[in-house]
């Protein structure tokens, strides 16, 4: 049922419970403190009376003097326990052995008893006093029904009773305005989402007052929404250019076995055409292949199965394998001192495979640019925390109009035309190193050419 309360009701039934509660304690204490003091004051009343009363003893005509309190009765006994006076509302209140030791024990003694003819109990004090002309203790008692205390105090818990629930209720309705209004400028988002315009591509949120909470979390679904625009966009433009870049080794591949077969009559001419789509062919399954791994790597996160990896380790199997490929390739790598210095080998935690894809795309990339010029390699330690590598190569460079989208899908340099690619190795590259918390960086070299940089975090010892 609270699970379909709105906020509103919730903030109104939270609001009035807690205020409630304030006013509840609040009276309990004020209806508590009013009955401890009229006990009290009306002990205190009876005690002066009962300190006169003893006084005189028997007077019938200043006993009637003294009852001034409502019911009052006085009582007086001698030291053995024998009644010497009872006034005449002295009917309900008879006192035992028991209770008068007790007085003379405390020599002051306050005390309430019930009366069957009302509803609130009757109060008395008892004390002691000393007569010259005989020995021991006597008891005088004067008891009396507080009427008026008890009325007030009746009167005060209905008032405070009555008095809290109109509180509450008033509380209830302001607090449903205060909810209402503290809520308006999420009222306001909501109608905003549910309008028609709301599936447009463009659509933007707009807040009341930008600088409260409601206006921050506007900006933030504003911001998620232009993230998601511009990801739409470029999967859009991602489709289109893999689209297009499939479509045109294919058409190639068929251009050439069409050829083949309509003008090719001599095994030889048969065969250089079957070769070149041969060739498209390979390119094409590269592209695919390049493509579906950059596919893959959108929901590997959770699965990626990482395990502690030598830095050197992976460096050597990937200069030898891009040197197998490029025999003519000239490389080289620079150990710094800082990593040989290291009691153990620099280790990071990741996935082998994928973090050996990403280095050889980044080298075979440089290599690819640098026209067989020589490609450096040099590993220093970033911080006692990292690792950090630099590719550096002897090639064009990167256009710097270039920069903002190198590692987007399918995107080649401007000045790279003439050299065959795709436009996926650095996008990978850049991907699987996110993955491992990783940072590339591509900066032109001082005397032309590019600089990869990529930083990584070592395996916390």
């Amino acid at each position: 049922m609270a699970a379909r309360l709105q906020i509103k009701h919730k903030l109104l039934l939270w609001f009035s419970g807690l205020v409630g509660l304030i006013l509840l304690a609040f009276s309990t204490y004020v209806y508590l403190s009013y009955v401890d003091f009229r006990q009290d004051s009306f002990t205190t009343r009876l005690t002066r009376k009962a300190n006169v009363a003893h006084q005189v003893l028997g007077d019938t005509i200043v006993s009637h003097v003294l009852a001034s309190l409502p019911e009052q009765a006085e009582y007086l006994y001698a030291p053995d326990n024998t009644p010497l006076y009872s006034s005449l509302h002295g009917q309900d209140f008879q006192p035992t052995p028991e209770f008068l030791a007790q007085v003379r024990q405390e020599k002051e003694y306050a005390f309430s008893f019930s009366s069957p003819s009302h509803q609130y109990p009757k109060d008395g004090v008892a004390i002691t006093y000393h007569s010259p002309d005989a020995p021991g203790e006597y008891v005088a008692i004067v008891t009396a029904y507080d009427s008026n205390g008890y009325t007030r105090q009746y009167t005060l818990l209905n008032s405070l009773l009555y008095g809290n629930l109109m509180a509450v209720v008033l509380v209830a309705g302001l607090g449903l305005l205060f909810a209402s209004r503290a809520l308006a400028p999420l009222n306001f988002l909501i109608r905003q989402l549910r309008a028609p315009g709301s599936q447009a591509a463009s659509f933007r949120l707009q807040a009341s007052n930008p600088h409260d909470e409601v206006g921050v979390l506007a900006m933030a679904f504003n911001d998620l929404l232009t993230r998601q625009e511009a990801l739409a966009a470029s999967q859009q433009a991602f489709i289109a250019q893999a689209s297009h870049e499939l479509r045109t080794p294919l058409t190639t591949i068929k251009g050439w076995l069409e050829t083949s077969l309509d003008y090719d009559s001599d095994v030889t001419s048969l065969k250089e055409g079957i070769s070149h789509a041969a060739h498209e062919l390979d390119k094409l399954t590269e592209l695919t292949n390049g493509l579906l791994h950059l596919a893959r790597l959108g929901g590997i996160t959770p699965h990626l199965d990482r395990q502690p990896l030598e830095v050197m380790d992976i460096l050597l199997d990937v200069i030898d394998t891009v040197q197998h490929q490029r025999p003519q390739q000239r490389l080289s790598l620079d150990v710094g001192e800082g990593v040989e210095r290291q009691a153990v080998p620099p280790t990071v935690f990741g996935n082998r495979h994928l973090l050996r894809t990403a280095l050889v795309n980044l080298v075979d990339n440089a290599c690819k640019y640098s026209a067989e010029q020589p490609v450096a390699l040099r590993l220093t330690m970033n911080t006692d925390q990292g690792i950090r590598l630099y590719i550096e190569d002897q090639g064009v460079g990167i256009a710097p109009a270039d920069m903002q989208f190198i590692f987007q899908p399918l995107i080649r340099g401007s000045n790279t035309q003439h050299i065959q690619g795709f436009g996926i190795g650095l996008t990978l590259a850049h991907e699987i190193l996110q993955l491992h918390q990783g940072v590339l960086q591509l900066l032109p070299r001082p005397g032309g050419g590019t600089i990869a940089e990529v930083s990584l975090p070592l395996l916390k010892g």
